[in-house]
């Protein structure tokens, strides 16, 4: 929600990009709305819950019901946009030529524009690293700006309202999280041609949706709905559809069908590491462009969990099997870190996974000649020991 009569309000641009407004520093606070300078018939909602507000931010037109709603606002995405939310929302200059209201006009959509995908960005990432709470202000800023500059009916607002909907999830507000997921389905269906990245995104969190809500059958219908989608916009071994096995897995690893769970796993590990070997053998050193840095955190989550996953059954059954699972688990892990830049720590899964190939499946096997292979071209790198 958002303050009536203060959305949308084109004032003056200034210097302050959304690029500028990042690197400050501004150290803001809540302070109770002054009552007396309040315009008549005006009301402020707070800007995450959308109930009544009673502070607002003392350097920005931002209003929330308690402190606690602006902290997760300011910690979540204020402190990247705060300067530029001052711009967006300033009182309008009404003075001027017809061409330079239509130039200001053409700044400002191109600030909101810029907003929108910081907004998207910096959720994905609060998502992807488990802080839920967090990813909410900025998924919400992102459905605002999405409104703002496709309007209300436009496919656009899908990413947003898929945002919202896995964020609620994390915080088990799976009521909520079903009306977001409702609303995306809805605009998909209205646009047929939103094509299948939409539809598998939309898919993953239905699936996680009836995970949560223990309707595993279902949730397997929606992940299956959500491989078939990915493998059509992106292809089957793809490094982007690597998500939509994993998540298949997990719910075969809820339902304790631990060999169906290993192979969805195995799955995943060997996307990755084909990609990942492929990028070692360019020997540039440079990212890809077919991953962005928030898939590329996912992917590290993802490959960590099936490795901690592999070590489990190591505990329990102690198999050549998931030895060699935690073996992979380490390699591919290695080879994600070292993508990353973090070279000194890939070079340390790397050894880890060396260790469990040799002991596991000797020295001749491919996986271990790999390894041994990618281990020198780090230390070519300049990887520390």
């Amino acid at each position: 929600s958002w303050p009536t009569g203060s959305r949308n309000v084109p004032g003056q641009v200034s210097n302050c990009t959304p690029l500028a407004a990042c690197s400050r520093g501004f150290a803001m606070t809540a302070v109770p709305i002054n009552q007396l300078a309040r315009n008549k018939g005006v009301k402020y909602t707070c800007e995450i819950t959308g109930s009544p507000a009673t502070l607002v931010c003392s350097e920005c037109p931002v209003y929330f019901a308690t402190h606690e709603h602006f902290d997760i606002w300011w910690r979540g995405i204020g402190n990247l946009i705060a300067q530029d939310i001052v711009v967006l929302r300033a009182p309008p200059k009404m003075i001027g030529s017809e061409e330079e209201r239509k130039r200001r006009s053409e700044e400002l959509m191109g600030i909101r524009k810029e907003l929108l995908e910081l907004c998207t960005e910096t959720a994905q990432k609060f998502l992807v690293q488990g802080k839920y709470e967090l990813a909410v202000p900025g998924a919400l800023q992102s459905l605002k700006f999405a409104i703002d500059v496709f309007g209300s009916e436009a496919t656009e607002l899908v990413p947003s309202y898929l945002l919202l909907a896995e964020a609620n999830l994390g915080l088990r507000r799976l009521k909520i999280a079903e009306e977001f997921l409702s609303l995306a389905n809805w605009n998909i269906l209205k646009h047929p041609q939103a094509g299948s990245s939409m539809m598998s995104n939309l898919q993953r969190n239905f699936g996680r949706l009836y995970a949560a809500q223990q309707r595993y059958n279902e949730a397997l219908q929606a992940f299956a709905t959500d491989i078939y989608h990915s493998s059509l916009e992106f292809g089957p071994e793809n490094i982007r559809s690597a998500p939509s096995y994993f998540h298949m897995g997990r719910v075969f690893q809820s339902h304790q069908k631990s060999d169906r769970a290993a192979s969805f796993y195995a799955k995943v590990v060997d996307v990755y590491s084909k990609f990942l070997e492929a990028w070692m053998s360019e020997g540039t050193g440079e990212q890809s462009s077919e991953i962005t840095s928030v898939e590329v955190e996912e992917a590290i989550e993802i490959v960590k969990h099936i490795a901690e996953y592999h070590e489990k059954r190591t505990e329990s059954d102690g198999s050549d099997q998931s030895k060699m699972g935690v073996g992979e688990g380490r390699y591919t892990l290695g080879l994600l870190l070292a993508y990353t830049g973090d070279l000194g720590s890939g070079r340390d899964y790397l050894n880890a996974a060396l260790e469990t190939f040799l002991s596991s499946v000797g020295t001749d096997h491919s996986k271990t000649k790999a390894c041994q292979k990618h281990l020198e071209t780090l230390e070519k790198r300049g990887a520390v020991v």
